[in-house]
């Protein structure tokens, strides 16, 4: 029976080449679209998931409040919390923190130098918590001394050659670090996968980290450190985290009513998706985007296999005649149903494959698309239950209903050649009114995307993008003295370059790492009581920063390397005065405030730019002097100048090699990194663009499928009505009419679904569009002009056929 089954279908595809192609392709391009989504998420959700006991590791973040409010909550926590956790609750199996490097790194080997990013140091116990790879070194031991470092395997091939090659280990190999001192080589990793929230290059032992910046273990408001806990099995994490509240009062101790800090717990497997802390180590995905994708792939699927019903549905007279000689010489329902659905088998089948054919061959150009390198979704077991369940649930979910719908058919009426319709096809009207909805719904949602991001880049940030070049701040000079001459003497000399109009220095830039931002606590005004203290963002930088980025000064001056007194000196952002009770930008000129216990005057105030993206409102800022310690040096390009890129930027590091021999000379320009911000929604657009576009081309074909058919049944009519006198123009009307309406409904349900989900996407935006009925009507009118034109290859094609071929039988 089965292969009886399997002949009659094939054959019957095979006559029905048209909606058999139409049912494949379409189904084949929906189900790689949904392969390739699932795939991107299956990446998203499996971040941190590699390390064995990921179940039983947590983050503890910190909260801090301010006269009884919440001020902020970050990622990062005191070091003394990791050793009292374990000292006070024996649920607490192990702990490791890590705290990144701020400063510049240049390594050196030989004659290899490069300049390092990514350099964090970290306890011994780093092997207790995490399952980072270690490919060479000794897991107990590799982080206990002071001056030992863990390298990567991509940053060890920078200095060793490839690992092919190597004929010793690089382990106990010395690394000069800054031209000031040494890093024994102990261990190498395996590059950290790209499914970790927590990415470095190097890991410098904790120990290094207490002999060269200070002891912070007994420090209970120095909060740079992420840490990680792991707790014992079997221990009930919800009963652990009720028992916190009495250990951050007793550790977190409250020195001024109102203000104190407590530790709070996140799992590991939730920071990538679902945490959008202050000073997180790298920026997360989010979970609501990673959902929302989940479901257009879902509905990308089922917008395919609407397809095989529309078609099977509406192709049903045609195949009514078979069913009723078949009942007749004895099939029953069962049988008949078993036929069809072996159609839908075979129709979901070859499309699967196929599928698989386009994700094995549109691989790169997704990796392209995400930004990442994803694992394939048909890699590991689960290829094995994926690709059956689809297999079955297309079968069903597509073939069950058009199977039944054709197995009942009687008998007797079939053979009479009378019709057997049911209803008026509401189902099929239904279901090409879904697709439309669906894909009218992704192009309003892209739309809107490409409008906000558009927003956010054409909004006035409150500073210069364009014509900024940055280069990263040396590192090996001996003292702060010694780096201000050599600093003054660069600036002079860049000066004679007619290119450069100004030069600047800070230890942050817009738009570049957060975690070149200060936070500190306990400042007030100088007359103010403690209870006033508030928490300010900041950063330090010289005089010629205001005039490199043209940031508006509202009052005051700027620094000046000429007073002496400017190395005490603050300048406040406009939003910073509120929190410190100051009516106007006039009246604070001159007044001291209380900086942590050191009196620092306010000489000046600048309007509120935008430090990160527009996604984030103004941050109140406080900007110090300093004639050192420096990260970046930033330099402004004449608008007007005509020298090539590449030239200036010779003559610039031909400048740097003369007072900065020992350092690599690296740069960037400011509006490239700046917009990098906005890649994750870039990203999005597009994405959703792409599958947007197989959503509508999938519902195009469904559409072009049944318009061919109701063509096909109404030629007599056309026939009829051309010789009565209708014109081309009013034939095409007329057998556009029924799928236009279709679409039209379809725009009315999609709109204000597509408004309230984009609408509920904006508010993640501190400044943000308001999505305009234009929107709605554009979107619109593409619809109605895309399903015309499909339906209209048809219908043209009838209308303009000779009426006389289609009447001669009659």
């Amino acid at each position: 029976m089965l292969k009886n089954n399997l002949k009659l279908a094939i054959r019957h595809l095979q006559n029905s080449k048209t909606s058999t192609l139409i049912n494949v392709f379409g189904l084949a391009l929906g189900l790689a679209a949904a392969f390739f989504i699932w795939q991107y998420i299956r990446m998203e959700n499996s971040y941190d998931q590699f390390h064995d006991k990921a179940d039983r590791i947590y983050r503890m973040t910190l909260k801090f409040y301010g006269q009884g409010r919440l001020e902020g909550h970050d990622a990062m926590n005191v070091a003394p919390l990791g050793p009292a956790l374990a000292e006070d609750f024996p649920e607490v199996e192990s702990y490791v923190r890590f705290t990144p490097e701020y400063g510049r790194t240049v390594f050196k080997y030989g004659d290899q130098q490069y300049e390092e990013e990514k350099m964090y140091y970290a306890d011994s116990t780093l092997f207790e918590v995490f399952d980072f790879p270690l490919i060479e070194g000794d897991r107990k031991t590799c982080l206990t001394r002071p001056f030992t470092t863990l390298l990567t395997e991509s940053v060890a091939e920078r200095y060793f050659g490839p690992r092919a090659s190597w004929t010793e280990s690089p382990v106990g190999k010395v690394i000069r670090v800054n031209n000031r001192g040494d890093l024994e080589v102990t261990g190498i990793l395996e590059d950290v996968p790209e499914n970790s929230h927590l990415k470095f290059n190097m890991l410098v032992s904790f120990n290094t980290f207490l002999v060269t910046n200070g002891d912070p273990t007994q420090q209970w408001g120095w909060n740079d450190f992420f840490t990680f806990v792991l707790l014992r099995e079997n221990v009930d994490p919800a009963a652990f985290a009720a028992k916190l509240p009495d250990f951050n009062k007793k550790r977190f101790v409250e020195k001024t009513e109102g203000f104190y800090s407590e530790a709070v717990m996140q799992p590991l497997l939730d920071i990538h998706l679902n945490s959008k802390l202050g000073y997180e180590a790298e920026p997360n995905g989010d979970g609501n985007t990673v959902y929302f994708l989940f479901l257009i792939g879902i509905v990308v699927v089922i917008v395919a296999w609407v397809n095989y019903i529309n078609l099977a549905t509406a192709r049903a007279e045609e195949r009514a005649r078979e069913v009723g000689v078949r009942k007749v010489i004895g099939a029953n329902q069962g049988t008949l149903v078993a036929q069809f659905l072996t159609e839908a088998f075979l129709v979901n089948l070859v499309a699967i494959l196929l599928a698989v054919c386009l994700v094995q061959l549109g691989q790169p150009a997704m990796d392209t698309l995400v930004g990442k390198t994803m694992p394939s979704i048909f890699a590991g077991p689960t290829v094995w239950w994926l690709l059956p369940t689809l297999l079955l649930a297309g079968t069903v979910l597509s073939g069950l209903y058009p199977a039944f719908f054709l197995a009942t058919f009687s008998p007797a009426k079939t053979l009479k050649g009378e019709k057997q319709r049911r209803g008026k096809g509401v189902l099929r009207k239904g279901l090409v009114t879904f697709q439309y909805a669906v894909s009218v719904a992704l192009i309003i949602g892209t739309v809107v995307i490409f409008l906000q991001l558009r927003y956010m880049k054409n909004q006035d940030l409150g500073f210069a993008l364009d014509q900024q070049l940055i280069i990263n701040a040396p590192t090996s000079l001996d003292s702060d003295s010694v780096y201000r001459a050599h600093y003054q003497s660069f600036k002079m000399a860049l000066n004679n370059i007619p290119e450069i109009e100004q030069i600047g220095a800070s230890s942050a830039i817009p738009g570049k790492k957060y975690l070149d931002i200060d936070a500190h606590g306990g400042i007030r005004m100088m007359s103010a009581d403690k209870e006033k203290n508030v928490t300010f963002k900041g950063f330090v930088m010289d005089e010629g920063f205001l005039e490199v980025f043209g940031m508006e000064l509202l009052a005051g001056r700027n620094f000046s390397d000429e007073m002496s007194t400017d190395k005490d000196a603050i300048i406040l952002t406009e939003s910073a005065l509120p929190m410190l009770e100051l009516e106007d930008p006039e009246s604070a000129i001159g007044k001291t405030v209380n900086y942590q216990g050191s009196p620092r005057s306010i000489v000046g105030v600048v309007a509120d730019y935008h430090h990160r993206s527009l996604q984030h409102a103004y941050e109140p800022m406080i900007l110090r002097n300093s004639g050192s310690n420096y990260l970046y040096f930033s330099l402004g390009l004449a608008a007007d100048n005509a020298t090539e890129v590449s030239t200036l930027i010779g003559k610039v590091e031909q400048t740097w090699s003369r007072f900065f021999p020992n350092n690599p000379f690296n740069y960037f320009f400011l509006d490239d990194h700046f917009n990098e911000q906005y890649i994750a929604d870039q990203r999005l657009g597009n994405i959703i663009a792409i599958f947007s576009s197989l959503a509508i081309l999938i519902a195009c074909l469904g559409l072009f499928g049944l318009a061919s058919y109701m063509v096909t049944v109404r030629t007599k009519e056309i026939g009829i009505r051309k010789v009565l006198g209708a014109s081309t123009a009013g034939l095409v009307g007329l057998l556009s009419r029924d799928f236009l309406l279709l679409v039209g409904i379809a725009i009315l349900i999609a709109s204000p679904l597509a408004w309230w989900l984009m609408d509920t996407w904006l508010e993640n935006f501190a400044y943000r569009i308001h999505i305009q009925w234009w929107v709605f009507a554009l979107t619109g009118l593409v619809a109605l002009s895309i399903a015309f034109f499909t339906v209209s290859l048809q219908s043209v094609k009838a209308a303009l056929a000779n009426p006389i071929d289609s009447l001669k039988s009659e």
